[in-house]
């Protein structure tokens, strides 16, 4: 319990630092950040912090998407529709069908296993970019169809995880069950004994 709360305030000192040096130096702060975390690491001894995915998913995610929601312009935002979800499903889509297919092909990975890497990898992360683009002066229009598809791509990679690691569990329960209903074979009794 100790090691975790030091850790726990080892990872708010190191996050802190970073926020104040990105500021210092003008930089996006998502950059500094993830550098920050290559460099932890990489640290000897350092231990590694395991979350559950439900507290990713529970006290993470929405407060990140609710801020974003709220800084949109929903008026902006009907107007540009259309790109907003060409770029939000169908790239998302497509990019988690295309690990898929390398994946099956080059690695040999079941399909259902390529669509889930697929579905993590494929949304993605839009904080740093438009910190960027903001300090760019792109036009207006396309900062909100970034904010959009930011907002939207992670419901779309969340749908496409939920489908084949649903079926995932069903296989590994089917296999289950059908190992322990059949006797094990004449070779499997072999190596027993």
């Amino acid at each position: 319990m100790e090691d975790n709360f030091q850790l726990f305030l080892i990872l708010i000192a190191v996050l802190a630092g970073t926020a104040l040096l990105a500021r210092r130096i003008d930089v996006a702060p998502a950059i500094l950040l993830l550098l920050a975390g290559i460099a932890l690491a990489f640290v000897p001894g350092m231990p590694s912090p395991e979350l559950p995915p439900e507290l990713i998913l529970l006290l993470v995610l929405p407060p990140l998407i609710y801020s974003a929601a709220v800084a949109m312009s929903w008026r902006e935002f009907k107007f540009n529709l259309r790109p907003i979800i060409l770029l939000s499903v169908g790239c998302v889509i497509f990019t988690a069908s295309a690990v898929a297919v390398a994946t099956h092909y080059l690695i040999g990975l079941p399909w259902n296993v390529g669509f889930l890497l697929g579905a993590i990898v494929a949304p993605p992360d839009v904080v740093a970019p438009l910190a960027i683009a903001r300090k760019l002066a792109i036009p207006r229009r396309i900062m909100v169809v970034l904010e959009g598809e930011g907002l939207a791509n992670d419901a779309t990679a969340l749908i496409l995880y939920r489908l084949p690691s649903s079926r995932l569990r069903q296989a590994c329960s089917r296999c289950q069950r059908l190992s322990a209903s059949s006797p094990p074979s004449s070779r499997a009794k072999r190596r027993l004994e």
